[in-house]
C-alpha cells in the first residue's frame, strides 16, 4: 500500500513536527512546535542531522512520512529531519549556542533555497503509518527509541484501540512487549512522583536518561522483586505488597544511586550483585510486610513533581512585523558578527525599542558594506586611496566614504525602481525624509531621537541592498584577451 501513496515536494514551513512523536516523552500535549524542535536538538541529535545536511546536502531518496489532519501536514516520520531542516532554514527557532551553529551553518550553504522544499510521502491515515513507524526504530539503523519512548508508543496503540492480537500481528509487538511496556511506563512515573534531590530530579527528567533500564533490571530480579516485595501485572506492569510509603523510601535511594552514578548497570549486572546491594539498605527504609499500592496511587502526583519539558513559550507570527529586521531576511554569507547581529535585530522591537534598533540597524548596515566591499575586492583600493589622500581615519572607510561604491552596485545589479529607492535612503541630504543622515546623526549627535516609523521606512529602502550585499559575491569576469577570447 505505501507505494501507492502520493510523494510531492511540500515546503518545509507547512509541515507540522508531531506532537504524538513518542521521542517527546511523558506530556508532549503541553509543547509548542518550537518546543519540540528545541526538544529535538537537545535530546535527539537533530543538531547531527543539520550538521550532515549542510555538509552533504539533504538526500531526497528517502521522503518524509505525513498524514493529514485537519488542515495540518503532521510529520510521522522524519521528525528529526524536519527538525533540522526547520532549524537551518530559520536559526532562531532553536535556543542556546545552536541558533549561532545552525545560523553559519546555513551561511556556508550559499543560502536554503535547496532546502526550502522536500519529498513528502503522505498516507491515508495515521494508523497506517504505524506498522512502518514501528519497525524502523526498533532494531535498526535508525535512532532507537529509549525503553520509555517504546513503552510510550506501544500504550499508546493500545489507546487508539488496538487489540493485543492486532499489536502482534501488525506491528510485530509480543505480548511479552507489551508487558514490558506498562512495567516501564510504571517504573518511571513513580520515579518522577516520588521525593528525590533536586539533582536526581533533574537527571531523570532527561528523556534519554540512561538511568531507568538499570533500575528497571533491580526491581524485576529475584532478590529486588523479594526485597522490594513486587509482582508483574498485567493491568499496572507492577504491584506491591507493601505500603506505597515504605515502598517509595528504599525506591528512592534506588533511583539516586543509580542517577548519581553511585551505582551503574556494571555495578549491578547480576543477581549476586543486586542481592549485595540491597543488603547495604539500613532496616529503616526497607519496605515492610504488610499493605499494598499500585503504580496509579503515585501518578497523580506525577504530572506536579515532574520536572518541565518545555524550552519556551510559542511565539506567533505577527503581521506586519514589529522587530527592526524581519524573520524573512536571511544571511547567506558565513560571516559571525553579521550573523549575530542579525539574530538580535529580529527580536528587537522597533517601537519599545527605538534607540537601540536605530543604534545597532546603522552597525549591522556599516559592517555588512565592508565585508560586501572586501568580498568583492573593492575595499584594498579604496583603503590605499584613502590612505594616499591621508582622509583615512583608522584601519577601514568611513560609511561616508563607501557610500558611493554601495551606489554603483544598487544601480548595475538591482532594478532600477529599486536602486533608485536605495539611493534615496542612503545619500547623505539631511533634507530628505529619513535618511543614513538622520541614522548616522542618532550615533554622532544629539538630536531628535527615531521613531518606531523612521526604523521601519529606512529599513525597507535599504532591504535590497542588504539582501545584494549579504549575497555571496558574484565570481569575478575573466578579461579578454587580445582577438576577443577570454
Amino acid at each position: 500500500m505505501k507505494n501507492s501513496w502520493p510523494t510531492k515536494d511540500s515546503a518545509v514551513s507547512r509541515l507540522q513536527l508531531d506532537a504524538k512523536n513518542p521521542r517527546l516523552g511523558r506530556d508532549p500535549s503541553t509543547m509548542s512546535p518550537r518546543d519540540i524542535i528545541n526538544h529535538l536538538f537537545k535530546h535527539d541529535k537533530a543538531g547531527e542531522l543539520a550538521e550532515s545536511i549542510a555538509r552533504g546536502g539533504y538526500f531526497s531518496n528517502e521522503p518524509l512520512l505525513a498524514v493529514k489532519e485537519g488542515s495540518k501536514h503532521v510529520v510521522v516520520e522524519g521528525n528529526r529531519r524536519l527538525a533540522a531542516l526547520k532549524g537551518l532554514i530559520e536559526p532562531t527557532l532553536v535556543d542556546g549556542p545552536w541558533a549561532k551553529k545552525l545560523a553559519r551553518l546555513a551561511a556556508t550553504m550559499g543560502g536554503t533555497d535547496d532546502i526550502a522544499s522536500v519529498p513528502v510521502t503522505t498516507a491515508p491515515s495515521r494508523r497506517d503509518t504505524d506498522r512502518q513507524v514501528a519497525s524502523r526504530h526498533i532494531g535498526t539503523p535508525v535512532l532507537a527509541w529509549e525503553a520509555e519512548n517504546r513503552a510510550g508508543f506501544i500504550l499508546e496503540k493500545l489507546a487508539e484501540g488496538y487489540t493485543p492480537e492486532q499489536l502482534r500481528t501488525n506491528l510485530g509487538f509480543s505480548d511479552s512487549d507489551i508487558q514490558q511496556a506498562r512495567q516501564t511506563k510504571a517504573v518511571t512515573d513513580i520515579a518522577r512522583a516520588i521525593t528525590l534531590p533536586n539533582d536526581v530530579k533533574e537527571k531523570i527528567s532527561n528523556p534519554r536518561a540512561k538511568v531507568f533500564s538499570t533500575i528497571e533490571r533491580v526491581l524485576v530480579s529475584t532478590p529486588g522483586r523479594k526485597f522490594f516485595r513486587l509482582e508483574p501485572s498485567i493491568e499496572h506492569g507492577i504491584v506491591g505488597s507493601t505500603s506505597k510509603d515504605s515502598f517509595a523510601g528504599a525506591f528512592a535511594r534506588l533511583v539516586s544511586d543509580i542517577a548519581l552514578n553511585k551505582q551503574s548497570s556494571r555495578s549491578l549486572n547480576t543477581a549476586d550483585e543486586i542481592e549485595a546491594y540491597l543488603n547495604t539498605y539500613p532496616d529503616s527504609i526497607t519496605p515492610k510486610k504488610g499493605g499494598a499500592f499500585t503504580p496509579r496511587e503515585f501518578r497523580s502526583k506525577t504530572a506536579a513533581t515532574a520536572a518541565p519539558i518545555t524550552t519556551s513559550p510559542p511565539t506567533r507570527s505577527k503581521s506586519p512585523y514589529r522587530s527592526v529586521v524581519p524573520r524573512s531576511f536571511k544571511i547567506t554569507v558565513a560571516q559571525d558578527k553579521l550573523i549575530d547581529i542579525r539574530a538580535e535585530l529580529i527580536r528587537l522591537d522597533r517601537k519599545k525599542f527605538p534607540n537601540a534598533g536605530a543604534f545597532l540597524l546603522r552597525a549591522f548596515f556599516e559592517i555588512a558594506a565592508v565585508d560586501h566591499l572586501c568580498r568583492t575586492g573593492e575595499l584594498p583600493p579604496l583603503i590605499a586611496k584613502l590612505r594616499q589622500e591621508r582622509r583615512l581615519i583608522g584601519e577601514t572607510p568611513t560609511l561616508r566614504q563607501m557610500i558611493d561604491l554601495l551606489k554603483k552596485h544598487a544601480k548595475q545589479r538591482l532594478p532600477a525602481h529599486l536602486a533608485d529607492s536605495v539611493e534615496k535612503a542612503i545619500n547623505y541630504n539631511k533634507t530628505a525624509p529619513f535618511t543614513i543622515s538622520d541614522l548616522h546623526s542618532f550615533v554622532h549627535q544629539t538630536n531628535e531621537l527615531p521613531t518606531e516609523r523612521d526604523i521601519l521606512q529606512f529599513w525597507k529602502r535599504i532591504e535590497p541592498l542588504m539582501t545584494l550585499m549579504l549575497a555571496p559575491a558574484p565570481a569575478p569576469r575573466a578579461k579578454k584577451r587580445a582577438g576577443g577570447k577570454p
